[in-house]
């Protein structure tokens, strides 16, 4: 996609279901004279209708929404607004969900951890034809194949990354296998051939060696209480 003019003030739409950050942005995209917000939406649903009505230069969007996950509704995202760069931002970005991203057609990715000044100017470099992605990063998604981790890492399936993300969560393995409409039993398979892949014996640490690898993200402090889950799963 060719950069746009930065003689012009670039527009922006910001999908994020925080209200505090997307006002914080909209203050300090127009103290800096060269972005707008124009438009801001709480979930991916609302983006994608913002979107197609904006049609703004760039959209910013959170990674993690209340109705999904953005990396998976790129495309969609996208196809409402054809010629807009998309940025998402993302409370943990691995190397999954970057990858994902990226193939879906992500322009450039930030951390919400950064400073409001660094997320702008991750929109910015953006407009000016750059790839972002974070530099901790970088190494993995140049060089996948060219060290041991790596390539063990690539040789695990989607479904074992879902599942090994979904246990990442705190759920178990019958909410996993609900939410991702197979049945327990072919999610006890998915997650013994990632073990096996991974060199660990146990789900905890398969999923403790995903989450070094950056292959999902590790789970927060007060997201579920995900040993009970797990009590009730196995």
């Amino acid at each position: 996609m060719t950069p746009l003019d930065q003689t012009m003030t670039i527009s922006v739409l910001v999908i994020d279901d925080h209200e505090l950050l997307s006002s914080a942005l909209r203050a300090a995209f127009a103290a800096d004279g060269r972005t707008e917000v124009v438009g801001t939406a709480p979930s991916i649903e609302a983006g994608i209708e913002a979107a197609a009505r904006l049609q703004p230069d760039v959209i910013l969007t959170d990674r993690r929404l209340p109705d999904g996950d953005m990396d998976e509704r790129v495309v969609d995202l996208r196809a409402s607004s054809p010629t807009s760069l998309i940025v998402m931002m993302t409370g943990w970005p691995t190397q999954r969900s970057c990858l994902a991203a990226l193939d879906n057609g992500v322009h450039g990715i930030i951390s919400k951890s950064q400073p409001v000044a660094q997320i702008l100017d991750t929109v910015i470099r953006v407009v000016a034809g750059d790839l972002v992605v974070p530099s901790n990063l970088t190494p993995v998604l140049l060089a996948r194949t060219g060290r041991s981790d790596a390539s063990r890492s690539n040789t695990l399936s989607r479904r074992e990354l879902d599942v090994l993300e979904a246990l990442a969560r705190g759920e178990s393995t019958v909410e996993a296998g609900r939410k991702l409409c197979i049945s327990n039993n072919t999610v006890r398979n998915h997650l013994a051939r990632a073990m096996l892949k991974l060199g660990v014996h146990d789900r905890l640490a398969a999923v403790s060696e995903a989450t070094r690898l950056g292959l999902v993200a590790p789970r927060l402090p007060g997201s579920g209480d995900g040993d009970a889950a797990h009590a009730a799963g196995w």
